[in-house]
């Protein structure tokens, strides 16, 4: 087991150990030791999230998460917000598609009684019908609001198209006719499927004591629920069949269009992945010299911005190209980005672009790990994506050892852009002529799919 040492603090890795029946720990403590400050720090990791929404019941996992600082037996929730108020202390809950994320801060002094409070909305949760029904309220108006904001309309609707059936093509948040159905023995069965010890991780930072933490743990673990479903499906590796398709997100009047392009992704744990990495920062990572910045925006002017990224989960997620043109540009944006790809996946990248984007990742990979916060984040980017102890500390290190062979070698391998999936926000009778001629995709194959649709 690799530690995770730096100066000025103290790692303890504490209950490390192995079931039976799984790879996965059984319940893990991770804390580093900082009292420099009296603040601490205490971390709960759940490794699963949204994928564990029940069929139907898409929202769940996230909407009982947001349940847990609505009430218990012992406080309400104005209760709840009082003591945090009065301790200068924060307690946040934040669900992610393969992970579950509690964080809290407090002044050290008040430690003990926040980690009561804690352990308290986490295995006691009451779900009082009175705030089911305002979180309902709150929940279908956060999607409603996300209609009319065509980005964050074109990532839901393009995960959906490209994940078709599978669980990385759920929205976290929900959809509204499942939201709408959510009740309070729903709520309290997802809490003893996922709200398990052994998927736990408890992280601690900054000035706590590793017997503080330990001793709360084992408290807090021996009174999960001990019944309930005792699985948790594991994800399914997705995967991308046939041809290249087109989806037109239907909006009326559209001056500005939203454009996503991209195919099912790689793992973090893949062995392209440092190579793949530099591939994608020099042709759309964002920085404003990327290829596709400079080919898209600079060259010719039709998007404010370009870029291309990764999105990483246990499973193989998504990679994307987005850019958002004036309607009047969009085919021609859309057909230009399709031959860079094409170009990037037959030349690959050049040697400049190649020393300039490994120089700038090995010299930032330093600012990954600079601080406490960032490197407990990390810890739990490791702990979510199955990643080695001390991924992003070795991070620099192994991007020094990936060569231009290397990343073209895997950019050839990896893009298909034969089967790429492209969503485009906009109004279909406007745009589905001239998209039909920039994709290869015949008009009669063009997916319509109206912006209110789920």
């Amino acid at each position: 087991m690799k530690t995770f040492l730096f100066r000025s603090s103290f790692r303890y890795l504490i209950l490390s150990f192995l079931l039976l029946t799984s790879p996965v720990r059984a319940f893990e403590i991770l804390l580093e030791r900082d009292s420099r400050l009296p603040i601490a720090y205490v971390n709960v990791l759940i490794r699963t999230g949204s994928v564990a929404d029940p069929t139907g019941k898409t929202g769940v996992t996230s909407f009982m998460g947001e349940m847990l600082l609505r009430g218990t037996p012992r406080h309400t929730k104005e209760e709840i917000d009082l003591l945090l108020d009065q301790w200068g202390a924060t307690l946040n809950i934040e669900t992610r598609q393969e992970a579950v994320v509690i964080r809290g801060a407090v002044l050290s002094s008040n430690l003990k009684a926040f980690l009561e409070l804690t352990e308290e909305v986490i295995t006691s949760p009451l779900f009082p019908q009175s705030e089911i029904d305002k979180l309902k309220k709150e929940t279908l108006s956060s999607i409603l609001e996300q209609q009319g904001k065509d980005s964050q309309l074109g990532v839901r609707k393009f995960n959906q198209f490209l994940f078709q059936g599978h669980p990385y093509g759920r929205p976290t948040v929900g959809i509204p006719s499942e939201v709408s159905t959510i009740d309070r023995d729903l709520l309290l069965k997802q809490h003893r499927r996922i709200f398990k010890k052994e998927l736990f991780v408890i992280l601690g930072l900054g000035d706590v004591d590793n017997r503080v933490l330990q001793g709360w743990a084992d408290n807090l673990v021996s009174k999960l629920p001990k019944n309930g479903d005792s699985t948790v499906a594991i994800t399914p590796r997705p995967e991308l069949r046939g041809p290249r398709l087109l989806q037109i997100v239907d909006k009326p009047d559209r001056t500005q269009t939203q454009i996503f392009i991209g195919q099912v992704g790689v793992q973090a744990t893949d062995p392209d992945y440092y190579a793949l990495s530099l591939g994608n920062a020099a042709f759309g990572g964002g920085s404003f010299s990327s290829r596709l910045m400079q080919e898209i925006r600079v060259k010719r002017g039709w998007s404010y911005g370009a870029s291309s990224s990764f999105r990483f989960t246990r499973q193989p997620n998504s990679w994307t190209v987005h850019l958002f043109p004036a309607e009047k540009d969009t085919a021609a944006a859309l057909t230009a980005t399709l031959e860079l790809i094409e170009s990037l996946r037959k030349d690959g990248i050049s040697e400049k672009e190649f020393q300039t984007t490994k120089q700038g990742a090995i010299n930032s990979a330093a600012f990954l790990n600079d601080t406490p916060k960032k490197r407990i984040e990390n810890r739990i980017a490791e702990e979510t994506l199955g990643l080695e102890r001390g991924f992003y500390e070795n991070l620099a290190e192994n991007l020094k050892k990936v060569s231009r062979e290397d990343v073209n070698r895997a950019l050839a391998r990896f893009l298909t852009p034969d089967k790429f999936r492209i969503t485009v926000v906009g109004t279909a009778d406007r745009l589905k002529t001239d998209l039909a001629k920039a994709t290869g995709v015949p008009v009669e194959k063009i997916l319509i799919t109206p912006y209110t649709s789920e």
